[in-house]
């Protein structure tokens, strides 16, 4: 499978509510991770924050090669929630495992932190960025 396919499973997963297949998807070394101690407490914290938010669309811009197995894919997405549909833009970065690409953490950007059209974003926002937290 390919990095766009793993992609493509993740934000179907998503957007079906399968937090499971969601939670499997990160890789074990994920710092998101870090802050649950289980698959079942995962979940629990999706459905209650992530159920109010509908993918409207998403799209892979650009991607580079960090390292011989690991990735970072730019994505913008249009996401919908109470408050209207905005922007948001992701650098994941994937890892290549013995068992696939494997999510490992992003950095963010909002609405707030690039105005520009949503084709225009580049790696060099995200390297310019005065925030540099990958979740």
């Amino acid at each position: 499978m390919t990095a766009l396919q793993f992609l493509e499973r993740r934000f179907s997963a998503l957007a079906e509510e399968d937090y499971a297949a969601v939670y499997d998807s990160y890789h074990h070394d994920a710092p998101f991770l870090q802050q649950f101690g289980s698959r079942s407490i995962y979940i629990r914290f999706a459905e209650q924050q992530l159920s109010g938010i509908e993918i409207k669309n998403w799209y892979c811009l650009c991607q580079r090669m960090v390292a011989e197995t690991q990735l970072e894919v730019l994505l913008v997405m249009e996401l919908e929630t109470a408050a209207g549909s905005q922007f948001f833009y992701e650098l994941a970065m994937l890892i290549e495992t013995d068992a696939g690409w494997r999510y490992h953490s992003a950095q963010k950007l909002g609405a707030e932190d690039y105005s520009g059209s949503p084709d225009k974003i580049s790696f060099h926002h995200f390297d310019n960025a005065p925030q540099k937290i990958r979740f």
